[in-house]
């Protein structure tokens, strides 16, 4: 499945998370995550920490974008588009 974070075109298996996308890209493109704290364990998606914009999803996706979503908790969909820190609503 291809995804493309910010712009940078990246090649990752089904099930793969947005937030595990953007760290095989790495550097500043990864949004902030709580979810990994073990304090927050099975908070999964609450903090809004990892917030994204969905600018465009899938043929599949009948949902309307552009959308805020939590990176850690939306699966990659084939062809989609996020924007993290080239987005100002997510800055």
């Amino acid at each position: 499945m291809k995804v493309t974070i910010d712009g940078i075109p990246v090649e990752v298996e089904e099930g793969t998370t947005i937030l595990n996308a953007a760290r095989q890209i790495g550097g500043d493109i990864v949004p902030p995550a709580m979810c990994y704290y073990s304090k927050l364990e099975g908070s999964g998606g609450k903090c809004r920490t990892c917030l994204v914009k969905v600018s465009k999803g899938s043929d599949k996706d009948p949902r309307p974008m552009p959308k805020l979503i939590a990176s850690c908790r939306t699966t990659v969909m084939d062809g989609m588009e996020v924007q993290n820190i080239t987005s100002p609503e997510v800055i």
